[in-house]
């Protein structure tokens, strides 16, 4: 009887084990550097044409992310979770929402991985044209670095 409880208990210790591992899901760990070539909106900033560093902010549980233009001049952090992309990137890639003229940053993806993040908060303005029935169109740029 005794046997039978430790082996319950073990198996119980290694299916949460494996639970645990096949959920936890890698994310970006590398910085992303892009050149972006229109104005975005990142939150509720508007961020102009450029290169800019996207990283993950140290001790932030992974769920922080910085964007930085090259030049330093520009700089927002925003909330981001997991995303997995249906196919694996050759290139790592930015995926914005665009609406009319206005783009807006969705979700970003490191070569080589289907896992990546999504941009957790909806901006007032992204909120704000999906009430007034607006359809996002997908707009992916992929980098080269």
């Amino acid at each position: 009887m005794r046997r039978i409880a430790v082996f319950s208990s073990s198996v119980f210790v290694l299916l949460l084990l494996v639970f645990a591992a096949s959920t936890a899901q890698a994310q970006i760990t590398d910085q992303i550097e892009a050149n972006v070539h229109h104005s975005f909106i990142l939150g509720n900033t508007t961020l102009p044409p450029g290169r800019y560093i996207f990283r993950m902010l140290s001790d932030s549980n992974l769920e922080f992310m910085r964007a930085t233009s090259a030049d330093g001049r520009t700089s927002t952090e925003f909330l981001v979770r997991e995303s997995e992309d249906s196919h694996t990137p050759r290139h790592s890639e930015l995926i914005f929402n665009r609406y009319g003229s206005k783009e807006f940053l969705a979700r970003i993806y490191q070569v080589g991985t289907k896992d990546g993040v999504a941009v957790a908060d909806v901006s007032r303005e992204e909120g704000r044209l999906q009430k007034k029935g607006q359809k996002a169109a997908e707009h992916t740029e992929e980098q080269v670095k």
